[in-house]
C-alpha cells in the first residue's frame, strides 16, 4: 500500500467520522465567534514528508505557537512560529546508516482560519497561511569504501542555509469545552522553497530534492484571553 493511498483513506476515514459527527450535533444552536477576542496557541505535529522528501526522511514531529485575533465573524488571523527537524534516514540498501541526513526549519507565518461551520462547541475551519522559512539542510559525509566494485571515493559534507517562502493550507475542527479553551485537530498539507542536494555516485545514488512537501496532522490547545 503506497502512502499516497495510506493517505487519502485516512482523510476520507476522518471525514465520515466528522460527518457523523456534525449530524448528532446539528440541533444545536448556531452562534457566530466573538469578534475582537484575543487567543494564544499551542501545536504539536505528526509531519511525514512526501514527494521526493521521503527518499531522505521519515515522519518526525513539529511544534508551533501561535498568537491572534478573532477579527470578524469568520476569519481568525493570527501569527505563528514554527519548528520541525527531520534526522531519521528513510534510506535504504548500502546509504542506509551510512550517511547523516538533517533537514530543520523554523518559519515565520501569518496564518487565516475560516469558519466554515459553528456549532456551539464545535467550529469547522479552513485553514491557510504562509510565510518566511529559515531553513538549514545537510547530507553527510560519504566514507571512501574500496571493499566494493565499483570503488566509492570519499564524498564531502554539504550544508547549506537559506531563507525561503513557504505555504501552508488545510482543514480542521475545533471543541471548546470551556469559554476560556479549545482543542484543535487539523490536517494540512505544507510546502517549503528549497532543493537538498544528489549524490549519484554508485552505491549511493541519492536523488535530488527540489521543494520540502510534507503531511501534517496536528493537536492543538488554545487559550482564549
Amino acid at each position: 500500500m503506497s502512502f499516497e493511498y495510506f493517505v487519502c483513506k485516512m482523510i476520507s476515514r476522518w471525514m465520515t467520522y466528522l460527518v457523523a459527527f456534525i449530524l448528532i450535533i446539528i440541533g444545536a444552536d448556531l452562534h457566530a465567534q466573538e469578534v475582537g477576542q484575543w487567543k494564544v496557541g499551542l501545536n504539536i505535529d505528526y509531519s511525514q514528508p512526501v514527494g521526493g522528501l521521503s527518499d531522505w526522511f521519515k515522519a518526525d514531529p513539529g511544534y508551533s505557537v501561535s498568537a491572534g485575533n478573532q477579527y470578524n465573524d469568520h476569519w481568525f488571523l493570527e501569527g505563528m512560529i514554527e519548528y520541525s527537524k527531520y534526522d531519521k534516514e528513510n534510506t535504504g540498501g548500502y546509504i542506509d546508516e551510512r550517511v547523516d541526513l538533517l533537514l530543520e526549519h523554523v518559519g515565520f507565518l501569518v496564518n487565516g482560519k475560516y469558519d466554515v461551520l459553528h456549532i456551539e462547541p464545535v467550529t469547522i475551519f479552513f485553514n491557510i497561511g504562509a510565510g518566511i522559512f529559515n531553513w538549514k539542510g545537510m547530507r553527510g559525509e560519504v566514507k571512501a569504501d574500496s571493499t566494493i566494485t565499483p570503488f566509492i571515493p570519499r564524498i564531502d559534507s554539504k550544508t547549506l542555509k537559506e531563507t525561503n517562502w513557504g505555504l501552508r493550507s488545510g482543514m480542521g475542527i475545533s471543541y471548546q469545552p470551556l469559554s476560556s479553551l479549545s482543542i484543535e485537530l487539523s490536517a494540512y498539507y505544507r510546502f517549503i522553497v528549497g532543493d537538498l542536494w544528489p549524490t549519484l555516485q554508485p552505491h549511493i545514488e541519492l536523488e535530488g530534492v527540489s521543494g520540502f512537501q510534507t503531511i501534517n496532522f496536528s493537536l492543538g490547545i488554545r487559550y482564549h484571553l
